[in-house]
């Protein structure tokens, strides 16, 4: 389920997006500079992007919290 927000989605989302045209350059793309940028730029990302994603998702509901009890 999505947060409130929807900024949970948006990064799943552009996670996905990330990772597709990732592979898509595994077939033209096959040195070691590849594997410097995998290293230095990649690992990892998917899941610090689904933590974030997770917190993105469980701020939304305190705040629809936080905003029920202020009415």
């Amino acid at each position: 389920m999505t947060g409130v927000s929807g900024d949970d989605a948006l990064l799943e989302d552009s996670l996905r997006q990330l990772l597709e045209a990732w592979a898509a350059t595994s077939e033209g793309w096959r040195d070691q500079a590849r594997s410097d940028f995998a290293d230095q730029h990649l690992a990892g990302i998917e899941d610090r992007t689904r933590l974030a994603a997770r917190s993105v998702k469980e701020m939304d509901v305190l705040i629809a919290q936080v905003m029920r009890q202020c009415r």
